[in-house]
């Protein structure tokens, strides 16, 4: 069989330019369609991890009504005893969200800063390990790692983030001033950000049982900061949630868990829903990128099946020559699927290097930047299972690109292709 390779590789060579050409054309084919759908891979993993920031999806928000026109829509104490109740709860959480106007050495900023428990706020993985308890009389800040990005310079207008840009900024330590309200005369005050989301958040979080006494103390006999008022421009006897966090037991009670809230008149958020929107939408994404390099790739793998059309009726005397030598239809059989083999296979491995590089510098690097997200963003990502798939899809459709041309110079009787 030694033969064959070696014929194979000599006539590949002798027509160095049209094979070129033909592992040009397969080169872009598979360039197409792998960078579109790594692309496609890429946007889906950005989505599902903007979906599933803050919280898994098992995670349910109750939103609130806080203007006081409904009280009975109110989140109250009461109520987060009715919904934890529910079957297929496992826990339920009250937040108090405060909108602030916040200023951070010459950079201002809006931050809403969301009080929650202390055991939710032990589930949210930290930049740095947390501290020793000690008595504290204001609560500190865990601020999420983008939010240098909600911080804006008041001379230049540019963000935290771009003017740090490459540089692994820290707050934890620091204080900022933060307004609790966007009036003149709203309370201020300075707190500590404790530690940083060791993950991708905008949110910022402290415990909401030390935010309640610190609010409470800014109130100085007057309204207390975010909580709604009523008719008489007086607090309720009972503290008003902004959203009430339910964590369902699993996946499969969040669907339930939703509709029961929806029948009892909230507005409820679950990020399974968006989780659920973004495949479906990122699949139809896929399926069309995809569809548009298999396009490519079918013009290339026709380019192999006209080469090796060509290639037949050039050889043709030389596959007489062999078949009066003694050579079987299925060894000639077996030498031009070879070729039209290792003419995808070329073709696939160069177009799948060169994705790799197209992927990272002009997507994942000059088109992040173009786009203005983070730096970290990944909008391509090629898997190890769909370069070894696009390879093996190349040599697989170069061979059955090379079938019909083998097959025809297998069947030709020697004594017409001696004639010919």
């Amino acid at each position: 069989m030694g033969w064959i390779w070696h014929l194979c590789l000599a006539n590949m060579k002798q027509r160095g330019i049209r094979t070129g050409l033909t592992i040009l054309g397969v080169v872009i084919g598979i360039i197409s369609i792998v960078s579109l759908l790594a692309i496609g891979l890429g946007v889906k993993e950005e989505l599902l991890n903007m979906a599933g920031i803050e919280g898994s999806v098992t995670e349910i928000r109750v939103l609130g009504v806080t203007d006081g026109k409904r009280k009975d829509r109110m989140l109250t104490d009461r109520k987060l005893q009715a919904f934890t109740d529910l079957e297929g709860v496992k826990a339920v959480y009250p937040v108090i969200s405060l909108d602030t106007y916040v200023t951070y050495e010459n950079y201002i900023g809006y931050w809403s800063i969301m009080g929650v428990p202390r055991e939710y706020l032990e589930g949210i993985p930290v930049r740095h390990e947390a501290q020793e308890e000690i008595s504290q009389r204001k609560p500190e800040l865990l601020v999420g790692n983008q939010t240098g990005y909600f911080l804006y310079n008041s001379v230049t207008d540019n963000t935290y983030a771009e003017l740090h840009e490459g540089e692994d900024w820290d707050f934890t330590g620091d204080t900022v001033e933060v307004q609790f309200g966007w009036e003149e005369n709203s309370p201020s005050g300075r707190l500590t950000i404790g530690n940083m989301t060791k993950d991708d958040s905008y949110y910022i979080y402290c415990d909401i049982d030390l935010l309640k006494q610190y609010l409470k103390q800014m109130a100085d006999g007057g309204t207390i900061p975010g909580q709604p008022v009523n008719e008489n421009n007086e607090n309720y006897n009972e503290w008003i949630y902004s959203s009430i966090i339910i964590d369902a037991e699993n996946m499969d009670s969040v669907d339930g868990l939703v509709k029961d809230l929806q029948d009892m008149g909230y507005q409820v958020e679950s990020n399974k829903e968006m989780v659920d929107y973004v495949q479906r939408t990122v699949k139809i994404i896929q399926i069309v990128l995809g569809g548009i390099g298999m396009i490519a790739l079918i013009v290339a793998v026709i380019g192999i099946g006209n080469t090796m059309t060509t290639a037949v009726y050039d050889r043709i005397n030389e596959i007489g020559i062999l078949k009066v030598l003694g050579s079987d239809p299925e060894e000639l059989l077996y030498l031009f699927l070879l070729e039209s083999g290792i003419l995808g296979g070329i073709g696939g491995l160069i177009g799948i290097l060169v994705s790799y590089g197209i992927t990272e510098l002009f997507v994942n690097k000059l088109a992040v930047k173009l786009m203005e997200l983070p730096k970290e963003t990944q909008l391509a990502i090629i898997p190890w299972w769909l370069a070894v798939s696009a390879f093996f899809f190349a040599v697989i459709l170069g061979v059955l690109a090379g079938f019909f041309p083998a097959k025809w110079a297998a069947k030709l009787r020697p004594i017409d292709a001696v004639q010919k």
